[in-house]
C-alpha cells in the first residue's frame, strides 16, 4: 500500500505544541483529540482548537477523534451533542474518528458494539462530517465486526514493527512512544495511505460546503473522456481545479437534477477517490457501462488523432 502522508495525533496530554516545528520535521498531518469523558462527565479537550489552528497554520492537513465510553444509543447521542459544537466553523482535511478501545465497552459483545460505532458514524455522516472509526488490532479481532464496518475507513493502531491487522485499513497508527521536534514528550506516530480530501470536497463533507446542483445517485453509467482537455474539480466551481482527465473511462456515482451555472455535472470515481466535472459534448459524455467497449476504442482513436495533430504542426 503507498504511502501518502506521515503525521502525528495529539490531545491534551501533549500540552502546547509548537505546530511550526512539526511542520519543519516533515509531518504532514494531524489528528486531534476532540473530546472524551472524565469523572465530571463529557468534557471538550481544552487543546482542541489551539491545536487544530495551530496545525493548519502551520500548513498540515487536519482530522478529528474523540474517544467514546458511550454503551447505549442514548450515550452516543450525549457524546456527539457535547463535541458537535466545537466542530462548527471548522474545516477539516481528514475524517473525524470514533475511537473505540476501552475496556469498558467489551462486555456488551460484538454485535452491539459494532452497532453503537456505526451509529455514531452515521450520525456525523448526516451531520456533514466525514466519520471512520479508530480502535487497535486486538480490540477489532476480538470485540468488533469489521467486515460490518468496512464502509467506513479504519485508523488501526498496531505499535509492532509489521502492521498484524489483515483487513483493510486507511491509516496506522504505528507508535504510542514517538519524538517529533515541537512536541514535548512521547507522541503517537501515524502513517496515511488515503487522501481524504476530493471525497470531502466533493460531498461537501467537514466544512468544505458548496452550494452546488442538487444530485442524484445512480448505477450503469461511465463518464467517457475523448478530449484532452477535461478539466476536473474538487467541487462543483470551475475555480476549483484539480487537473485535466486522462483520456479513458470512469464510473459516474451522481448526476445533476438540473443545470447549475449553464452545466449539467457529474460526480465520478478516479484513482480511488470522487471528483466533479461537467458535461461538454466535444470532450466527454455519459455513457452506459455496457458501451465501455465502443467508448475505449474512441478514446484509442482520439488519441491517433491528437498525436497526428500534433505532428501536422
Amino acid at each position: 500500500m503507498a504511502l501518502f502522508q506521515t503525521g502525528i495525533d495529539v490531545s491534551r496530554y501533549q500540552g502546547s505544541v509548537d505546530w511550526s516545528r512539526v511542520a519543519a520535521a516533515g509531518k504532514q498531518f494531524a489528528l486531534v483529540r476532540l473530546g472524551s469523558t472524565g469523572s465530571s462527565g463529557i468534557y471538550v479537550d481544552p487543546y482542541f482548537a489551539q491545536n487544530v489552528n495551530g496545525a493548519h497554520a502551520a500548513g498540515l492537513r487536519v482530522g478529528a477523534y474523540y474517544y467514546t465510553y458511550a454503551r447505549t444509543e442514548q450515550a452516543v447521542i450525549n457524546e456527539l451533542l457535547a463535541f458537535l459544537p466545537s466542530l462548527e466553523g471548522l474545516q477539516l482535511e481528514y475524517p473525524v474518528f470514533v475511537d473505540v478501545e476501552d475496556a469498558s465497552l467489551q462486555s456488551l459483545g460484538r454485535a452491539q458494539l459494532t452497532g453503537l460505532v456505526r451509529f455514531a458514524m452515521d450520525i456525523l455522516y448526516q451531520r456533514r462530517w466525514y466519520a471512520g472509526w479508530y480502535s487497535y488490532t486486538n480490540f477489532i479481532n476480538n470485540y468488533l465486526d469489521a467486515a460490518a464496518l468496512s464502509a467506513y475507513p479504519l485508523w488501526v493502531a498496531d505499535y509492532r514493527q509489521n502492521l498484524g491487522y489483515t483487513g483493510p485499513y486507511a491509516l496506522w497508527q504505528y507508535s504510542g512512544s514517538g519524538t517529533v521536534p515541537g512536541v514535548g514528550g512521547a507522541v503517537d506516530l501515524d502513517y496515511s495511505y488515503l487522501d481524504f480530501l476530493p471525497a470531502i470536497r466533493a460531498g461537501g463533507f467537514n466544512g468544505f460546503r458548496t452550494a452546488g446542483p442538487d444530485m442524484t445517485e445512480v448505477q450503469g453509467y461511465q463518464l467517457s473522456v475523448f478530449g484532452a482537455r477535461t478539466e476536473y474539480f474538487y467541487s462543483a466551481d470551475l475555480y476549483d481545479v484539480v487537473g485535466y482527465l486522462p483520456l479513458g473511462t470512469y464510473p459516474v456515482t451522481r448526476i445533476s437534477a438540473q443545470k447549475y451555472d449553464g452545466y449539467d455535472w457529474v460526480i465520478f470515481r478516479y484513482d480511488g477517490a470522487e471528483y466533479w466535472t461537467v458535461l461538454l459534448g466535444d470532450r466527454n459524455r455519459l455513457v452506459a457501462a455496457g458501451d465501455a467497449c465502443a467508448e475505449q476504442l474512441a478514446a484509442a482513436n482520439a488519441k491517433i488523432d491528437a498525436a497526428r495533430a500534433a505532428l501536422e504542426d
